[in-house]
């Protein structure tokens, strides 16, 4: 069964006739404009992060840094919120995991779950560089480097966790990061959620459902 929702389909109903479906489109969209409902002119958080990301990664002094933390949450969000239907729930409790492993299709196992963990930990606890998985022992040097051909590119050595370590290279104990490549899997991480919601294959996991979804994530204006 699919949804097929439309913004136009929208426009006679007031905020509390939207079905869960509709409010995750709401939700979901990444339009620069606002969805007009009956009573209120809606737009969602994350349609702003989304134009943010886009502008920030132009601009010279801010794609450095801002876009990285920016991606993390949009992933953040997504696992926070839903889950998949047709697929198996995952050992994960933590958003980013979640939504690599449902939106983004890659197995539980895929060390790139743990390289986007770590380094959502260390830009957004202390805005650093190194990153320290204590559960696994996994200690992370990253630096961003738009010449590789993945999203991430592991050390060519583990890093100990040690800073003397790096003195002797740091460069074989740096995962490198593309910023352009891990922005076109996030948001194909947003275009899996937005297909799967009109295919009627995505459903909410906040506890308090599309109340809590649209008091969270969507902004509003009263006609």
């Amino acid at each position: 069964m699919t949804n097929n929702i439309t913004e136009i389909q929208l426009l006679e109903k007031k905020i509390d006739e939207l079905t869960s479906d509709e409010m995750m489109f709401v939700h979901l969209s990444t339009s620069y404009s606002p969805i007009t409902v009956k009573n209120a002119i809606l737009r969602s958080n994350l349609s702003f992060i989304y134009q943010n990301i886009q502008h920030s990664l132009s601009n010279e002094y801010s794609k450095q840094l801002i876009p990285y933390i920016s991606l993390c949450a949009i992933l953040d969000q997504l696992g926070t919120c839903y889950n998949r239907k047709d697929k198996s729930e995952p050992r994960f409790q933590n958003g980013i995991k979640r939504c690599l492993y449902y939106l983004g299709e890659f197995s539980e196992d895929d060390e790139i779950i743990d390289v986007i963990y770590a380094l959502r930990n260390g830009l957004l606890h202390n805005v650093s560089l190194s990153s320290y998985i204590v559960n696994k022992n996994k200690f992370y040097h990253f630096r961003y480097n738009k010449d590789i051909n993945g999203i991430y590119e592991p050390a060519e050595n583990a890093w100990d966790g040690n800073y003397e370590t790096l003195d002797t290279g740091r460069e074989r104990y740096t995962t490198s990061i593309n910023v352009e490549n891990f922005r076109d899997m996030v948001f194909g991480c947003l275009s899996k959620a937005q297909e799967l919601n009109q295919n009627s294959q995505l459903e909410l996991r906040l506890d308090d459902g599309t109340r809590q979804l649209f008091f969270d994530y969507v902004r509003s204006i009263p006609k």
